[in-house]
């Protein structure tokens, strides 16, 4: 009788919980092990609305071993250090190597400029996401305790979507509270924030922020951070009583621990099958891999969900020997931003539009995809 084949899912990220909602239904023919460093998976979509108390931690937990045993999968609640494509072998950080014959990883990525002085021992970053949202309610709380005449000053670092989605909602969670004055300011090194949008996005977020007293500052860059400031490469120092660090994706360290081929800022390199460069028995969906054929795909939560049905549907390709599905990013998709007061900002095909009905859709829209998977 000849062995199943071995499927090692590396990661408990939106995809694999797509591909383990999928084997509910419909088993693959594989003996399939998720390796995952933590029990519970964080939604993204729904951080920023904890941030500004709009819903409860559980609300945005995935449970995957809960998820893997529904779909008949062995459960390794460790790192993976490497992939040793050479030996078909994904080796964690501590037990012994897991061989496979296909492996897919889906691990995210981790925010830039962590190395830079004092972000690690004085500013919050939001990945890993898990340890965010663990931080969030100690932070709050910390401020909420403070003498209500000293003013609260929070700096948020980095002007993509999700820096101004954490800006608006740590801003509205603050402010909401019987505590000290607050004062948001967010920092963009880019000339003008989410910068990767359309104008008339960036417009609207920069009225709202007017009108709210949230502070933008373009063309910043920072060089350090000090338990009680940020420090600007100009030499101006800004007073920071609270320091979130959303900035740009970088890759894990799996990879650089890994023989495998990546891109400038060591995400790996996919084929439009999700399969990596001159490997193709590794696939690899979500923010941890950059497409060959597509390199400007952004880093976004949207394109991991939308690979998902591709991903399974090859993984069981390869297992029967079919023909492989391809995925083409969208050059455009529907993005929502909460900003943490009950509305919310949108974009389609250039088009831009806000209210709370928007806020509605988005939530909407995040609780039908948390139901699939809880």
């Amino acid at each position: 009788m000849m062995a199943r084949p071995q499927l090692v899912l590396i990661g408990g990220g939106h995809a694999h919980a797509l591909v383990l909602e999928s084997m509910i239904a419909r088993p693959i023919d594989a003996d399939v092990t998720v390796v995952v460093d933590r029990p519970i998976a964080i939604y993204s979509g729904m951080v920023p609305g904890y941030v500004a108390g709009q819903y409860r931690v559980e609300q945005l937990q995935i449970d995957v071993p809960a998820l893997a045993a529904r779909a008949g999968a062995r459960i390794v609640l460790e790192s993976a250090r490497s992939i040793d494509a050479d030996g078909r072998r994904v080796v964690p950080t501590t037990g012994e190597p897991l061989p496979y014959d296909l492996a897919s990883v889906n691990i995210g990525s981790t925010v830039a400029g962590l190395d830079l002085p004092g972000v690690r021992d004085h500013a919050i970053p939001t990945r890993p996401i898990a340890d965010f949202v663990e931080r969030i309610d100690a932070l709050v709380g910390d401020i909420g305790q403070r003498r209500s005449s000293d003013t609260c000053r929070a700096v948020v670092v980095g002007g993509g979507a999700g820096g101004v989605e954490v800006a608006f909602s740590l801003d509205a969670r603050l402010k909401a509270m019987a505590g000290p004055p607050i004062e948001v300011t967010l920092l963009n090194r880019s000339e003008r924030v989410i910068e990767s949008y359309p104008a008339g996005l960036a417009r609207r977020v920069e009225r709202h922020a007017g009108t709210r007293g949230i502070q933008i500052r373009n063309r910043t860059r920072v060089d350090a951070v000090t338990a009680d400031s940020v420090q600007l490469d100009s030499g101006e120092s800004i007073p920071a009583d609270v320091v979130v660090w959303v900035t740009g994706a970088v890759s894990h360290p799996v990879f650089r621990s890994s023989d495998l081929p990546t891109d400038p800022r060591g995400f790996v390199r996919i084929r439009s099958t999700l399969q990596l460069e001159e490997h193709d028995d590794i696939f690899a969906a979500g923010d941890c891999g950059t497409f060959i054929d597509y390199p400007r795909t952004p880093k976004a939560g949207v394109h991991a969900v939308r690979q998902g049905p591709i991903l399974i549907d090859n993984l069981r390709a390869s297992l029967a020997g079919r023909p492989l599905q391809t995925y083409t990013p969208q050059p455009e998709f529907l993005t929502l931003l909460n900003l943490g007061d009950g509305r919310a900002l949108g974009v389609k095909r250039g088009v831009t539009f806000e209210g709370r009905w928007v806020m509605w859709l988005k939530d909407y829209i995040d609780r039908a995809f948390m139901k699939r998977l809880q």
